[in-house]
């Protein structure tokens, strides 16, 4: 009989219209309508169940375990597992102590409930005497505890005033139920026929079992192997002749997991490990049948041939996605000066338009980091985004990389051809960057791409229409290359549709500390707030100065300090010494250190000098909370969001006496 043939002979007993508006909740949900949901009490439970049977329903699944059963049916019980428990909301402010009532309390992971609800749970079988329960009941009033249990507790509870919730099955310990019934139902009546079925599935499964690339191994609770697929002998280079089966997998495989793995409660997902002769990918789940752990399966996977794929499908997709995909937004852009904002507010309303825009910038001011956030704030965000470095494409290869080409057009022309950069960004943005460096004649044919949008690939007749965003950027004066003749007035004019002026770095010293500080926690967040008093007065070193690379010179300043930060054998001096040299300071400059490096003095130098750096600063620190707060160590620690007792400790180290 079919699984719908056979759902329509349950039927689910329950005692409240709650619990059975749940029940039938979860079967839609599942697509088990042909379910029956009958609701009944304890008294005309037979009656109900016999007259069903009547009607063809041979399996009942109820919610209690003590109803009387009907002869010629089966009874299944749906009993709460701890997923179950767990949705039951628990917390701190409710009680201390809970006590869980179950019907088959082996189940039940107390260690599970305990991480979730902060509070170790009393297990109690939910079938001991009401003699037991009436006395458990009285010592759970007066330890104030929470119950949770089977509805069927819940007025008993409520008659010796202790406070009960209600634990409901979940939809999958409803469908695992379904299924338990379906199991039984087909041993005890269909046995023949399933026998056959069994069969050939087992043919099936066979099949499937060797077919697939990944080694599958599964053992018992005791450690001997029940099972193993081809692979697994491939990969452990082992005859098939002498069977696997029935050794234990610790002789196969010395130092494996796989019996450790049936005490976790998910297994190990992922794990590398080494074997003999490579090294896999391995995942180990535990087996459970009936709410117990049986044994462990594993599969695993050779780690060399795994990630040799995934370079290969990455790349395959990237082919397929025709370009690249932009990963900055407008808020990446730090700054909160007026001069950025207005600069961000400009481009901001250039990403509602279709229109060319031509970004003009020194080095290192984000060209490229705007063209991003543009086309990400744009219509065609969903396109690709292909950016293409000018000066960085040889001459000869420029018309090929911008055009494409067919097969056979020129020696060396890959087989099938190849896309260029237009096609790939059809439907997006392209960023044309360092456009100032494009040769002469490459400028007229883009300047007819950009006209007519369409590009034709070398060594084709075919037009191909390509719908683009264009985005350029530059560090030169194109008026000026324009008129010494090596930019086309033309092109420059078509690409100035939309101007956007990124500000250098030392025109917005304001956003020095922003971006440095965004920065340093992007490096190593821990050591830059173990460090922050220090960094705080290499960034106001730093704000003194002219930064002619812009935000690239700055980040490349502060990733050289962060690495110099983590030697033992630097101090402050040959920090801020760095940031001198960084900067090609003259002599003048140099004198201003001298000047300002003595401020970085404390009292007892020589005391403190074996210190560490970042030991001398958090004494500053904590000399200075004193004094904001009137030597008071209580508002001292709380401006330092440190605990009295820390702080008392701290100044008993750093010998800080007032």
């Amino acid at each position: 009989m079919r699984n719908e043939s056979l759902r329509q002979s349950m039927c689910f007993l329950t005692f409240s219209r709650d619990y059975a508006s749940r029940v039938k909740s979860s079967l839609m949900e599942c697509g088990y309508n042909d379910v029956r949901v009958e609701v009944t009490d304890e008294e005309n439970t037979k009656a109900l169940c016999t007259g069903l049977m009547k009607k063809g329903i041979k399996a009942f699944i109820y919610e209690n375990n003590d109803i009387e059963k009907s002869e010629g049916a089966i009874f299944v019980p749906v009993v709460c597992r701890t997923a179950d428990y767990l949705q039951v909301y628990m917390s701190r402010e409710e009680t201390d102590n809970i006590v869980i009532f179950s019907d088959e309390p082996e189940i039940i992971d107390k260690k599970i409930l305990e991480h979730y609800w902060r509070i170790e749970p009393v297990v109690v079988d939910a079938a001991i005497p009401a003699e037991k329960r009436k006395a458990l009941y009285k010592d759970i009033a007066e330890a104030k505890a929470v119950c949770i249990g089977p509805g069927r507790l819940g007025f008993e509870a409520g008659l010796n005033k202790v406070r009960f919730k209600r634990v409901y099955p979940s939809k999958e310990t409803i469908m695992d139920t379904i299924e338990t019934v379906e199991a039984i139902y087909g041993a005890k009546f269909e046995e023949m026929e399933k026998n056959k079925e069994n069969i050939l599935r087992m043919e099936q499964y066979k099949v499937v079992f060797n077919f697939t690339n990944d080694a599958i191994l599964a053992t018992d609770e005791n450690g001997v192997i029940i099972a193993a697929n081809d692979m697994v002998y491939k990969f452990l280079r082992w005859n098939k002749e002498d069977r696997l089966e029935g050794k234990r997998i610790d002789a196969v495989i010395p130092g494996t997991k796989m019996i450790k793995a049936m005490d976790k409660p998910t297994g190990d997902i992922g794990d590398v490990f080494e074997l003999p002769h490579c090294t896999v990918l391995t995942h180990r789940i535990p087996i459970e049948i009936d709410g117990k752990r049986r044994g462990v399966v594993s599969t695993f996977q050779d780690l060399a041939a795994l990630q040799e794929h995934e370079k290969n499908a990455r790349v395959n997709y990237m082919k397929n996605k025709k370009g690249f995909a932009a990963k900055y937004n407008f808020d990446d852009i730090k700054g909160s000066s007026n001069v950025i904002k207005e600069v961000k507010n400009i481009a901001k309303s250039y990403a509602s338009s279709s229109s060319t825009v031509l970004i003009l910038g020194e080095t290192g001011t984000g060209k490229e980091l705007f063209a991003q956030s543009i086309h990400n704030a744009s219509n065609c965000a969903d396109g690709p985004f292909v950016a293409v470095n000018c000066a960085a494409i040889p001459k000869n290869l420029l018309e090929a990389e911008f055009f494409g080409y067919e097969e056979g057009s020129f020696t060396g022309a890959s087989k099938g051809g190849k896309a260029g950069v237009f096609e790939m960004a059809h439907k997006g943005t392209i960023f044309l960057d360092e456009i100032g460096e494009m040769p002469l004649e490459m400028q007229v044919q883009l300047l007819r791409v950009i006209q007519e949008k369409e590009v034709r690939r070398i060594g084709s007749s075919k037009v191909i229409p390509v719908e683009v965003r264009v985005i350029a950027a530059t560090n030169r004066d194109l008026q000026s290359e324009v008129r010494k003749g090596n930019f086309r007035e033309d092109l420059y004019y078509r690409l100035n549709v939309l101007e956007l002026k990124i500000p250098p770095l030392r025109k917005r010293k304001e956003d020095i500390r922003e971006i440095a500080e965004e920065f340093l926690k992007n490096f190593d967040y821990k050591r830059y707030k173990s460090n922050e008093a220090l960094w705080s007065e290499i960034i106001e070193e730093l704000e003194n100065y002219e930064m002619k690379g812009n935000v690239r010179e700055l980040q490349n300043m502060l990733e050289r300090l962060n690495v110099m930060m983590t030697s033992k054998h630097i101090n402050t001096s040959a920090l801020f010494m760095e940031i001198n040299k960084g900067m090609n300071l003259n002599v003048k400059n140099e004198t201003y250190y001298q000047k300002n490096a003595s401020k970085l003095q404390y009292e007892d130098e020589e005391e403190f000098a074996s210190k560490d750096e970042s030991g001398r600063w958090e004494r500053q620190r904590i000399i200075k909370a004193l004094k904001n707060n009137g030597l008071s160590r209580t508002k001292a620690a709380a401006e330092l969001g440190i605990s009295r007792s820390t702080l008392w400790n701290k100044m008993k180290y750093y010998k800080i006496d007032l």
